[in-house]
């Protein structure tokens, strides 16, 4: 028995027992083509995928692409003047022929190709070696009777497009807040809302600490008012500063923060900003007459979001 496997690196062979589900064609006395000088045999229309095809079969093979001594076999989409402009399909295409021996086909498929108007016509010039197809002992070619088959898969367009864009903002703001009668406040403090890089940004404190550092150290967060109503795609990312200042020397605590603010992520901060012990120690002057003094540096550095493309 020859080789089947046609001279073709990107096609998957195999032997199935299921008939093609698209197309059939049956070939009685095939040698008469060679001798009546038929070429080339075309298909009437079929349908698959909601598109019309043909499949075209060159029995001594297609010579303008090396498919001498070779059965050829190639799909055409057709119908293509009700498409629309620019229109493309992309296709797995699988070949059959049928061995009459054994009552199963032998498959061979392509990698998925682009049908388009500039090239509405793939195949597998070496299909099936002469040596192998004529070879009685293999089945495909009996009583000088042979059947070939197609089926076509298309392949829907699933792909979400999406366009991403980055934008560096020039925005800064500095400022400070005095916040007095600092042992009276509750759990938690707000500042009003401040504008930067045309977003809302709040600073948040919690002058008896949070969760597991309650009681024990003093937490301070910046705060992105706008991200509550971002999608998961949108995200700001800022570069600042948060400064307990120190009222007596004129020195302060300054943490440094880079962080992405989201829709999921809307608070980024130090949850152990300062000891308390510390806070409250009058000789090192960040709490003087019940009062502290905190101020923020922000500068929003990137601002990320992304669109579908349609």
């Amino acid at each position: 028995m020859g080789s089947i496997a046609p001279e073709d690196e990107e096609v998957a062979m195999e032997i199935r027992e299921a008939s093609p589900t698209h197309y059939l064609l049956k070939i009685e006395s095939f040698s008469l083509l060679s001798e009546s000088g038929i070429d080339k045999i075309e298909s009437n229309e079929f349908k698959a995928g909601d598109y019309k095809w043909k499949m075209i079969i060159y029995p001594n093979g297609n010579t303008h692409e090396n498919g001498s001594e070779h059965i050829s076999a190639y799909l055409a989409i057709s119908g293509t003047s009700s498409l629309p402009p620019g229109w493309e399909v992309n296709v797995i295409f699988t070949f059959f022929v049928f061995n009459q021996l054994t009552d199963n086909y032998l498959s061979v498929r392509g990698k998925m190709r682009r049908f388009q108007s500039i090239k509405s016509l793939w195949g597998l010039p070496k299909f099936l070696s002469h040596k192998t197809f004529k070879e009685a002992s293999n089945g495909y070619l009996v009583d000088d009777k042979c059947v070939f088959g197609a089926e076509v898969f298309v392949v829907q367009r699933q792909a979400i497009g999406e366009c991403l864009s980055i934008v560096k903002s020039n925005g800064s703001f500095k400022r400070e807040w005095k916040i007095c009668k600092f042992s009276n406040l509750d759990k938690l403090w707000l500042s009003e809302e401040f504008t930067v890089g045309g977003y809302k940004w709040q600073l948040k404190l919690y002058p008896k600490g949070e969760a597991d550092n309650k009681e024990c150290d003093i937490a301070i967060y910046l705060h992105s008012v706008d991200s509550n109503n971002f999608d998961h795609h949108k995200k700001l990312k800022a570069k600042y500063n948060i400064n307990l200042k120190n009222q007596k020397n004129g020195g302060h605590k300054k943490l440094s923060y880079c962080n992405w603010f989201s829709a999921a992520s809307r608070t980024w901060g130090y949850a152990s900003y300062m000891p308390l012990t510390q806070l409250h120690d009058k000789k090192n002057g960040y709490l003087v007459d019940d009062c502290i003094v905190v101020e923020v540096e922000l500068e929003v550095v990137l601002k990320q979001s992304v669109k579908s493309l349609s």
